[in-house]
């Protein structure tokens, strides 16, 4: 019966890849519209359940509440580190983390920040920063660019490649993440201070480059200028590694109540932007919810129409087979094996489909992922949830169904009359 089956499908090749390419693309896209949904979503929710609060520079609540969380986008700006001083004193408040972000290596985003905001995070390798200049760097940055402990990083200003490099404050490696499948595989982290300080340093080397394009005869007296200028600045640097400025501040509060009252406080200041992440992210979510029922409904669409062009396809199979089943007929073969023949044939089509389809979904997952991970977003390949195991079930059995009800009919009748 197999034999005979894989025979029959070898003759007939040009119509069994239209069915199997018809399959694969309507199962691969209900697979990969589900997968993503639920990795979106399982992520947004997760990194949302956290923090309670975020406190920024007034402009666009998305915009802060990705950036903050997803490293995505430009900051909005940035605030007095004194807000930052001022939470830490309140007694409503059981965490308080500053988060700045400005610098970049090779595109990898640099996120000046406390060791708490790592918390919950595993460091499969070194240790958790310390001091000014160290840095801890997520899996994917280390993977991507060969860094291991020890390494240093000469960083640039701006998020992307291209801009100043800052030759004279590199970095160094003290810790490597465990991947966490999160952003947070494709960040850089370091104290707010080394970002503080790496901006005070650049600003020094653009007064001495300025000071080094003034007139020969001024030579001598704008050198004890510039001296003065450098002390000062230094001065400036020590200033700014307390009273530095962030681009947000995550807060966790001890209640409800507290939360309440913190955001009507801190909301009062036309400066400041206060939102709660939970909030913010549930608004994105349900845009992506939208745009995924669409898919699902062009899922839904291609599905019947893959019903109707299996059946059609079915059919002429059939047809075109009546001079084959009447043979069998003639040889003793009864309807019911003959039958039996043909729904093996479509379901070994059904079955290499769908399988063709889970790794297509796969493959598209891992070309996506360099795509969606500069939004903040990473998919896990690894990832598979019990509905996508269902919804091949569902695909193969409507590549198979098409069969079933042909062959039924056809056992009503003889086939060697008709």
């Amino acid at each position: 019966m197999f034999k005979f089956a894989f025979k029959n499908m070898a003759i007939k090749k040009a119509k069994i890849v239209l069915i199997v390419i018809s399959i694969v693309i309507s199962a691969c896209v209900g697979i990969l519209a589900y997968n993503i949904s639920e990795q979106v979503d399982s992520g947004f929710k997760t990194t949302a359940a956290y923090y309670d609060m975020i406190i920024g520079p007034s402009g666009s609540s998305t915009q802060l509440a990705m950036n903050t969380m997803f490293f995505t986008d430009k900051p909005l700006g940035t605030i007095s580190y004194e807000y930052v001083e001022q939470l830490q004193k309140d007694t409503r408040v059981n965490k308080v983390v500053p988060f700045t972000m400005g610098d970049s290596y090779n595109g990898a985003k640099i996120v000046g920040t406390t060791a708490d905001f790592l918390e919950g995070k595993e460091i499969d390798e070194g240790e958790m920063y310390s001091e000014k200049f160290q840095c801890v760097i997520g899996s994917a940055v280390a993977e991507k660019y060969g860094l291991s402990l020890g390494s240093t990083l000469v960083t640039s200003h701006g998020l992307t490649e291209g801009g100043h490099a800052h030759e004279g404050n590199p970095l160094t490696v003290v810790g490597i993440l465990a991947a966490t499948k999160t952003a947070y595989d494709n960040v850089i982290f370091t104290p707010c201070e080394t970002v503080w300080a790496t901006h005070d340093h650049s600003d020094e080397e653009s007064e001495e480059a300025e000071h080094a394009e003034t007139h020969e005869e001024e030579e001598a007296q704008e050198h004890t200028h510039t001296s003065e200028d450098t002390h000062s600045h230094q001065e400036s640097a020590d200033t700014h590694e307390e009273h530095g400025e962030v681009c947000a501040i995550l807060v966790k509060s001890k209640s409800f109540n507290a939360y309440s009252q913190i955001s009507a406080e801190y909301g009062e200041n036309s400066k400041l932007l206060v939102i709660n992440p939970s909030e913010v992210l549930r608004e994105v979510l349900e845009n992506v919810d939208m745009s995924t029922q669409i898919v699902y409904i062009l899922c839904i669409i291609i599905l019947i129409m893959n019903i109707f062009i299996i059946s059609v396809i079915t059919l002429l199979n059939m047809y075109d087979s009546k001079k084959e089943i009447a043979l069998m007929r003639l040889i003793g073969i009864g309807m019911k094996k003959i039958n039996f023949v043909y729904i093996i044939q479509n379901g070994i089509i059904g079955f290499i489909s769908t399988i063709l389809a889970f790794i297509c979904s796969r493959l598209c997952l891992m070309l996506m992922g360099g795509y969606v991970a500069s939004m903040g977003i990473v998919l896990d390949t690894a990832k598979i949830y019990p509905l996508e195991i269902a919804i091949m079930a569902v695909v193969f059995v409507i590549s198979v169904l098409p069969t079933v009800v042909c062959t039924v009919n056809m056992s009503k009748k003889d086939g060697i009359n008709e």
